[in-house]
């Protein structure tokens, strides 16, 4: 593979320590602008996305004295509570920080303080990641532009702005990390790193599982088709053996019984360990064998690793949610844009999942056209290239890995604007070179192809629908902006009737206990809510009484509201929207709310 220090030319012209200390400015100014963009938020404790809420509410129940093994959460659908898929590993350096903070600056304060500093400092090793991976592609001097390109991608950097605390910042990372590593010039060092860091990828979330396989797929490729070294086999080794050593360190032994679908579990122990492990062992004979001999070892490997899944877990190959109730699909997972394709998305959103990726993409086939002659430099760019378009292809399927297409876009944009510079640099006029090289970021930036699309946007005829298919009644969700809640948090603790969105928030800020939250293990009881606002007030009544529920709470200018009463016209929630509460419900004033608050009186 090629070099990160050697090569001459522009390679030398930009020292190591020059692009470490040009790439942690950049991490600084963005950390700046990002920080200033989030601070309102800060004080307020107003997160951007529900899971940022749950996470903090998971990180204070492990603080509070819940078991380190044990992510289940106990107020939503008590007594037993709803199990979370989550890792503890994205939970360990928000605790840390609260706990280094808190006899300094107090609990509050030190909440927010990690919570703003640990997606600030994720981006410093997502930023790392890309400049490294591009150096080793090409070049520094386009490695430091690709981390400049990098501080302007709205789908990543949405992932890790302050109070941004869930995981998908993490997949991003750890993601560019493994590919990164996976480039190193040292092959074994490589592959055992990449392997390590795709161990923790999928560690996080299981949703890494696509493009981590995809990254298995395309080395296993390479090292069948004479790629030598050990980098395979050092790759496959690290990758089963940390997946082992992940799942055993961060779950009891009770979970090794559970075969969950949706995170590492013993259902995926087949595939993500006993698959590797096989190949990584095999792959060390096997290196100076013929492309046969391997090609009957990565086959043995699969099967093995397909045969142990079929036999634990079958239901596993319908993906998380190819049992999901279909009324709780309809009403909660169809209406959640993040996770829907690129056809279910508003225009915009479309047009950022589709040009900078493009973009991307064009410029990583032009530079594997430059260097086609070079054996080991073709083979890098054709690499990279199958990456760029595996994220792509996988970012119009499901919104949410927007962030991570345009990562893998990164390297190849920079690629451009690099050669696009060098021409620009030899024209003589100083106001000609410092207009072009403006327009040249510009134009190659995911800002500039995020204007451009907003371009297109404007031509169309006016009236042209603007909203996304997966809801037109989208609006504003009670997880942010909604105020007010301190008279809810000082009532007595009770069991509280409300919709999925509203739970998250109201966990951190209020003592009660909720029906349901939007998380999929907890799909009985997302469907129980569901039914209780759709249907006539007499189901919810039911509900409440079986499982002792005092209030029923709702945000009327939500937009779970607006679905179930758009709905079921003469369901609950439309009837409360229109003021016409049943009798056995009791209005309590929540001053200052944009909430609606009633209790049970029977």
């Amino acid at each position: 593979m090629s070099a990160l220090a050697d090569g001459p030319g522009a390679q030398g012209a930009l020292t190591r320590s020059r692009l470490v200390l040009g790439v942690a400015a950049l991490w600084l100014l963005a950390c700046s602008i990002l920080t200033a963009m989030a601070w309102p938020h800060v004080g307020p404790l107003e997160m951007w996305d529900p899971d940022d809420y749950l996470r903090l509410q998971q990180v204070r129940d492990w603080l509070g004295g819940q078991s380190f093994f044990d992510v289940t959460q106990y107020r939503i659908d008590p007594p037993g509570g709803v199990p979370m898929h989550w890792s503890r590993l994205v939970d360990v350096p928000l605790a840390a920080i609260i706990l280094l903070a808190e006899p300094l600056i107090g609990i509050g304060a030190a909440e927010r303080l990690a919570s703003v500093v640990v997606p600030l400092i994720t981006l410093g090793g997502l930023l790392g990641a890309i400049a490294l991976l591009t150096a080793r592609l090409t070049d520094r001097r386009t490695a430091l532009l690709a981390a400049m390109l990098g501080t302007t991608a709205p789908l990543k950097l949405f992932h890790l702005l302050p109070l941004r605390i869930d995981h998908h910042g993490w997949q991003t990372m750890l993601g560019m990390t493994a590919i990164a590593a996976a480039f190193d010039r040292q092959a074994v060092r490589g592959g055992l790193l990449s392997g390590i860091a795709t161990a923790l990828w999928l560690a996080v979330s299981l949703e890494a599982l696509p493009m981590a396989g995809l990254l298995g797929l395309l080395l296993a490729l390479r090292w069948t088709a004479g790629d030598r070294g050990g980098r395979f086999p050092a790759f496959a080794f690290a990758l089963g053996g940390g997946t082992l050593a992940l799942f055993a360190a961060t779950h009891d032994l009770a979970a090794w019984s559970r075969p969950w679908c949706d995170a590492v579990s013993p259902a995926w122990l087949g595939p993500l360990a006993a698959t590797p492990l096989l190949a990584g062992m095999g792959g060390w004979w096997a290196d100076n064998k013929g492309p046969r001999a391997k090609l009957l070892l990565l086959s043995a490997a699969a099967a093995l690793g397909g045969a142990l899944l079929m036999t634990t877990a079958p239901a596993c190959l319908a993906g998380p949610f190819g049992q999901l109730d279909p009324v709780v699909r309809r009403f909660w997972y169809e209406n959640v844009p993040e996770g829907l394709p690129i056809w279910r998305q508003a225009p915009g959103n479309a047009m950022l999942l589709l040009l900078f990726p493009l973009l991307g993409l064009t410029g990583s086939l032009l530079a594997w056209r430059a260097v086609w002659r070079s054996n080991a430099g073709a083979r890098d760019w054709t690499t990279m290239v199958m990456l760029a378009a595996g994220a792509f292809l996988l970012s119009l399927l499901v919104q949410r890995t927007g962030g991570f297409a345009q990562a893998c876009a990164l390297p190849g944009a920079a690629w451009l604007l690099a050669r696009a510079l060098d021409r620009i640099g030899r024209q003589r006029l100083s106001a000609v070179r410092i207009a072009g090289s403006a327009i040249a970021i510009m134009a190659l930036s995911p800002i500039g192809a995020m204007i451009a699309g907003e371009g297109v946007l404007a031509l169309r005829p006016t009236g042209t629908k603007t909203q996304d298919v997966a809801g037109a009644t989208q609006g504003r969700s009670c997880f942010a902006p909604c105020t007010g809640l301190s008279g809810l948090a000082q009532l007595p603790p009770s069991r509280v009737l409300t919709g999925l969105d509203l739970t998250p928030r109201l966990l951190l800020l209020t003592p009660h206990s909720y029906a349901a939250s939007g998380h999929h293990r907890g799909a009985p009881a997302m469907r129980r809510v569901i039914d209780a606002f759709i249907g006539p007030p007499e189901v919810a009544h039911r509900l409440m009484v079986d499982r002792s529920m005092r209030l029923l709470l709702i945000d009327p200018a939500g937009s779970e509201a607006g679905i179930y009463a758009k709905a079921a016209p003469r369901g609950l929630m439309a009837l409360l929207l229109a003021g016409k509460a049943p009798p056995w419900l009791r209005p309590v004033p929540l001053n200052g709310s944009t909430l609606k608050l009633w209790q049970r009186v029977d």
